[in-house]
């Protein structure tokens, strides 16, 4: 696991989900398609996928030839809101340790670094992460700490 910026299971299927349906948006896949795809099992793969169509993410076709579409125009849709569905809010919980310190300089770090993540997330689209996903996109994010 990556200390910084380790992400929860559900989220990674979601995105990996949403990137699998963005490279064929006319294209109904299975969740049997899409947990071969990307390398996980079924069951775990359906609740994200019900919760991504439950919220107007993506839409189950039933029948023949059905499975799951995109249901949202990806050049719209922001990924904050798909983070925060899978993954959970974006408030601010800093350092959990309770630190005698007045001000924690670790609690205010992390609160920053959520804060930058939701601008940022807030700022990309899921056409972009989906043009990245298809193309293994490298990603170059700048920090830049400053004390106030």
């Amino acid at each position: 696991m990556n200390p910084v910026v380790g992400l929860p299971e559900p989220l990674l299927l979601g995105l990996h989900a949403l990137g699998e349906l963005g490279a064929e948006p006319e294209t109904c896949l299975t969740t049997s398609e899409i947990a071969a795809k990307i390398g996980t099992t079924e069951p775990h793969l359906s609740k994200v996928l019900q919760r991504l169509n439950k919220n107007g993410f993506i839409k189950s076709i039933r029948g023949p030839g059905g499975g799951y579409i995109l249901n949202c125009n990806p050049e719209e849709t922001e990924l904050a809101p798909i983070f925060e569905l899978l993954g959970g809010s974006f408030s601010p919980s800093g350092c959990v340790i309770g630190c005698s310190k007045k001000v924690c300089f670790i609690s205010s770090m992390l609160n920053e670094l959520s804060r930058e993540m939701y601008k940022y997330l807030c700022s990309r689209t899921l056409k972009e992460f989906i043009y990245y996903y298809q193309n293994s996109g490298q990603v170059s994010i700048d920090i830049t700490v400053t004390p106030k």
